[in-house]
């Protein structure tokens, strides 16, 4: 058998689909008459009936594929975040969501949460104002946080309801 990037059994997270296991790494074939080619099976955590199919020689979507973070990893991406590190927020909507959706794209990372910064500063802005924050970004700011929360929920050991006031303390974001 080839060599693989992930064994059989190990946790990942691939894209923005959350947490996996490595179930299987088999030859196979999706098209009869195409040669068959050696795939990563992988079985959703959260919903067990969800599999993927990836194939190890496929860069694009391998790149997909990383191991799931540890408890240090987390500490790390969270203590080296301020608020002067934020992303910065981009006045045209169009770039904006193209950057934001780019962002969630790459799964869990320091990024990630400093779009998280991004959006929760604007929306604090807006709230100031009197205006509320575009129905856009509350969709982008729930699946990041959702993105989020899986993982750290799973790696820390919290229950749902306690990664989003985790994260906001971390951050030192003041809740709604």
């Amino acid at each position: 058998m080839e060599e693989t990037q992930f064994e059989i059994g190990q946790l990942v997270v691939y894209a923005n689909n959350g947490i996996c296991t490595v179930e299987k790494i088999e030859v196979m074939s999706f098209t009869a008459g195409m040669p068959k080619e050696l795939y990563y099976v992988l079985r959703q955590k959260k919903n067990s009936a969800t599999q993927f199919f990836v194939p190890v020689k496929n860069e694009k979507l391998t790149s997909k594929l990383r191991p799931l973070m540890q408890k240090e990893d987390i500490d790390d991406i969270l203590m080296g975040l301020t608020d002067g590190d934020a992303v910065e927020w981009i006045p045209d909507r169009r770039q904006r969501t193209e950057y934001f959706k780019s962002i969630l794209f790459e799964g869990v990372s320091g990024k990630l949460l400093n779009m998280i910064i991004c959006i929760y500063n604007r929306k604090r802005q807006l709230d100031r104002e009197g205006k509320k924050l575009p129905v856009t970004e509350c969709t982008t700011l729930k699946s990041a946080e959702r993105l989020v929360q899986e993982e750290f929920e799973f790696v820390l050991g919290l229950e749902a309801e306690e990664v989003p006031k985790y994260i906001r303390k971390r951050l030192h974001i003041q809740e709604d």
